[in-house]
């Protein structure tokens, strides 16, 4: 058993930012910004009534402001104060996710639907004990009428400039990785399976508990090992071009639209059956395998971190050949194809490369 979670997988790619902050692989992108501006009261018609802007709590972490800084926020408002532009990603479907400023609006709301009274203003004294129902009907006006000034980021800008776009308006805070962004832009299904996946006691036990939960890198695996596993299957398809998903090394991108297309294709049937399709597959590699499975052989005394592409395509393997650990001498056969991966250097560097991942695959099928 592990004593804890890695803190690093082996050859793990493409989840902190850092990792792909070069502009090169979309030097000819269409980015799409529009700046727009809404009524405090129109702003709670589309969150609350229209469902057209979603307010995500698991977006940005520092999610709960202090009662000084929203006192300050609505005496602001009420005084006819600017407060800073608010950035909003504007999905295919039309509706809007909130970037930057989550806790500006959700103060707002939540004074306007008397969530919490007034108190402790500077300048406008008069008005503490008060909910928005007590003030004069000038006041509420003021309040309500209050333009908020947003830029939206609008289809077709791609994934990875979204990413780049919320990485820079966020700078001054705690840095989200790519993949706590993708659960707050893509909630619905797709986020229901990945958790549940990466939460199972299957999961966990083929891993040791070697992968953590902090940052969401469990999540990142899982949502990887069912991208590839869906795209072998060839049933994804692009929500730009309305065509077969292509991988083609822009690995944001390619777990982006998989999102899109699971939230689509999902019902809750059709994820318990995936979910429980991934366990089985976690479950037959620990009985075969252990909880080494998805590490190479030590050279030395220190036990080798869990490989990420190592993980995925093993896990692909047993997705689509449900009586793999039947064959002969096959767990021989495994060691002997994961001593080969770790020689041939597929499973580290470029491993989000798609020359890499189908160099991976063709040594795999070695084991059919």
């Amino acid at each position: 058993m592990a004593n804890g979670a890695d803190e690093r997988l082996e050859s793990e790619s493409g989840l902190d930012m850092d990792q792909n902050d070069s502009l090169d692989i979309y030097p000819n992108a269409e980015v799409r910004i529009v700046r727009e501006q809404y009524s405090i009261l129109h702003v709670k018609r589309l969150c609350e009534s229209r469902k057209e802007l979603v307010i995500d709590p698991d977006f940005q972490r520092n999610a709960v402001w202090e009662s000084r800084q929203k006192m300050e926020l609505v005496e602001s408002v009420l005084m006819g104060i600017p407060i800073p532009v608010m950035y909003l990603f504007e999905m295919r479907d039309g509706t809007k996710q909130v970037v930057d400023g989550r806790q500006r609006i959700t103060a707002l709301l939540d004074f306007l639907n008397n969530k919490f009274a007034l108190k402790e203003l500077n300048i406008l004294r008069k008005l503490n004990g008060k909910f928005f129902k007590d003030l004069d009907l000038k006041l509420q006006g003021i309040f309500e009428d209050y333009q908020l000034f947003f830029y939206i980021i609008q289809p077709p800008t791609p994934e990875r400039v979204k990413y780049d776009i919320f990485d820079r308006v966020n700078r001054g805070g705690t840095n989200l990785n790519s993949q706590e962004m993708r659960n707050a832009l893509y909630r619905g299904m797709a986020t229901d399976l990945i958790k549940e996946i990466a939460e199972s006691k299957a999961f966990k036990r083929v891993t040791g508990h070697g992968i953590s939960p902090k940052r969401m890198k469990d999540r990142y695996v899982a949502l990887r090992a069912v991208a590839f596993y869906f795209y072998e299957r060839q049933i994804l398809i692009d929500p730009d071009t309305k065509q077969p998903l292509v991988y083609k090394s822009d690995i944001d991108d390619y777990l982006a639209k998989t999102m899109i297309f699971l939230n689509k294709y999902l019902d809750k049937e059709k994820k318990e059956t995936l979910v429980r399709l991934f366990e089985k597959a976690y479950e037959r590699i620990f009985d075969l395998l252990g909880e080494d499975a998805f590490r190479f052989e030590s050279t030395g005394s220190k036990r080798r971190p869990i490989n990420m592409p190592l993980m995925e395509s093993l896990t692909l393997l047993f997705l689509l050949n449900e009586d793999l650990e039947k064959r002969e001498f096959i767990k021989e056969r495994i060691h002997a194809v994961k001593r080969e991966l770790d020689e041939s250097g597929f499973c580290k560097g470029s491993v989000d490369s798609s020359r890499s991942w189908e160099a991976r695959l063709q040594i795999l099928t070695k084991l059919l």
